[in-house]
């Protein structure tokens, strides 16, 4: 087990990357060209099919990355770039536990009118990008601890 985590982390980080450029440039750009009104209805239907399969891959990277930083002790240079990689992670998650979240329940329960829809959309999407960044820094990060991983096993 321990030799599959690091695939683990590499493929679930990279995968989580991806899953976040769908929902930017699928869904959110579909979401901004809404009216707003109709956007908190879509959103409301559609979220609810978004959140599994982005948990199906936030969790295995969340756990198989913590995993690799804990089996790395000792290792500084990989420990490092494994912790790095799960700073990042750990910041995106706390921008949608922080922002997102809360906002997506107000667009579920259409509690915004246009003008705050709106406004909370453009920022809910600004800081989608930010996380999005980040879990792609994570993304190169994993890789990096990957190969000097395999260096060790190998050694």
């Amino acid at each position: 087990m321990k030799k599959i985590l690091p695939y683990i982390s590499v493929i679930a980080i990279a995968a989580f990357v991806g899953n976040m450029l769908v929902i930017g440039f699928g869904f959110g750009t579909y979401w901004e060209s809404l009216d707003p009104i109709i956007f908190q209805e879509q959103f409301t239907l559609q979220f609810p099919n978004l959140l599994p399969p982005t948990m199906g891959i936030l969790l295995p990277a969340l756990i198989a990355t913590i995993a690799m930083v804990v089996n790395t002790k000792g290792q500084k240079s990989t420990r490092k770039n494994w912790i790095i990689a799960l700073l990042g992670l750990v910041i995106a998650c706390s921008i949608t536990a922080i922002y997102h979240l809360p906002t997506n329940l107000g667009f579920m329960e259409s509690r915004y009118s246009s003008e705050e829809a709106t406004s909370k959309l453009n920022l809910w999407m600004t800081l989608h990008w930010v996380r999005t960044f980040i879990v792609f820094i994570s993304a190169i990060y994993s890789v990096k601890a990957f190969a000097s991983t395999q260096k060790n096993y190998n050694n």
